[in-house]
């Protein structure tokens, strides 16, 4: 599982903490690039936005075969910094 949970320390700052659960990590993005959490349910196969137990459907993908684990940890990375980078203050434009 180790190898999994290192994916996201190659962006500096990140962090991941186990829940009560055993089953679950959330992972912590760095407050200085605006912040923001995701768990991981390693038994339930799921992810969602957010510092707690994902529900059921939170994720439409079916992870199995090899190297599910990794898939998983990488998509709810990817999917956290795609959600925060949509968050930003709104810009104007000109023409």
């Amino acid at each position: 599982m180790a190898e999994e949970l290192g994916y996201h320390e190659q962006n500096e700052g990140w962090k991941h903490e186990w829940l009560a659960d055993s089953h679950c990590v959330c992972f912590m993005r760095p407050r200085e690039i605006g912040g923001g959490f995701m768990t991981v349910d390693f038994e339930c196969r799921l992810f969602s936005t957010g510092y707690g137990k994902p529900r059921q459907g939170a994720t439409a993908t079916a992870y199995t075969g090899k190297g599910w684990k990794d898939r998983i940890v990488r998509d709810a990375i990817d999917h956290l910094e795609r959600v925060m980078s949509d968050t930003g203050p709104a810009t104007s434009q000109t023409a």
